[in-house]
């Protein structure tokens, strides 16, 4: 499978450019929300249908707001189904993250699930939303368009991750820190130093091969962490640990004048 050409999608070109991208996992099945996270400027969102609460209908809703606003959709799907990632791609998705790789061949097997042949499996319908409706022009319809990314989320995948990384038409490993916690009994202690040493490494492994890489950064601290380890790809948490946040930080400010809840 031979590598897509770096200006066939948005997140590719801007990755190329040598600068880290932004961008956030939405889980709140709701355009708006998605609108509201493209006006703040970031490069994409991941569209979550693994733990979030999308549907078809609310899934193309997002991906459509996304567009509007300039920030590239990209989708979650649940695990290395085919018939859910031909559906989100064909309701215009830029690109796919899989989660579940256990190992090489079970990441193979989701990359050619994202591409139509000879590069993959994809089936191919133009009359989609995806193909514009089959009308010219088809930008997401030219060969190896898909940004195509695959989930290390366990010990047992990480030991995996140099045969993972010689897939050609792979763009990019997202390292699941939070599952990977959960793995060494330390549940949500993302910055362990175990969990921050798989970090490391496998960020120095999918660099080198020319790969892109992220994980969720949250804070100042971890943000400088993981881009001085080779992360290039940055996700701002979630849409529910931002709402909530910034809910706290407001009633917090109220405490401070004397407000107290009833």
């Amino acid at each position: 499978m031979p590598v897509p050409p770096a200006s066939s999608h948005p997140l590719r070109a801007k990755l190329a450019s040598g600068s880290p991208i932004a961008g956030i996992w939405m889980v709140l099945p709701t355009a708006q929300a998605s609108g509201t996270v493209a006006a703040a400027g970031f490069d994409f969102a991941i569209l979550d249908c693994e733990h979030g609460g999308f549907d078809f209908v609310t899934l193309e809703a997002s991906i459509t707001a996304c567009e509007d606003g300039g920030m590239s959709p990209i989708v979650r799907v649940p695990g290395p189904d085919p018939f859910f990632m031909q559906r989100a791609l064909d309701l215009g998705a830029d690109g796919i993250v899989v989660p579940q790789i256990p190992d090489a061949v079970a990441a193979q097997r989701a990359v050619k699930m994202a591409h139509f042949a000879p590069l993959g499996t994809r089936g191919m319908n133009p009359f989609t939303r995806g193909g514009n409706y089959g009308m010219p022009p088809q930008p997401k319809y030219v060969p190896g368009y898909p940004f195509t990314g695959v989930l290390v989320e366990s010990p047992e995948a990480a030991s995996h991750l140099e045969r993972i990384v010689e897939i050609e038409a792979l763009d990019h490993v997202y390292l699941g820190v939070y599952d990977y916690s959960v793995a060494l009994g330390i549940p949500g202690q993302v910055d362990d130093p175990r969990v921050q040493a798989f970090v490391e490494r496998a960020a120095k492994i999918v660099r080198a091969a020319g790969k892109s890489v992220g994980t969720t950064a949250m804070s100042d601290a971890q943000t400088k962490r993981v881009t001085s380890m080779g992360v290039n790809v940055l996700l701002y948490g979630a849409d529910t640990w931002i709402l909530g946040q910034g809910a706290r930080a407001g009633l917090e400010m109220y405490r401070n004048h004397g407000w107290k809840s009833q």
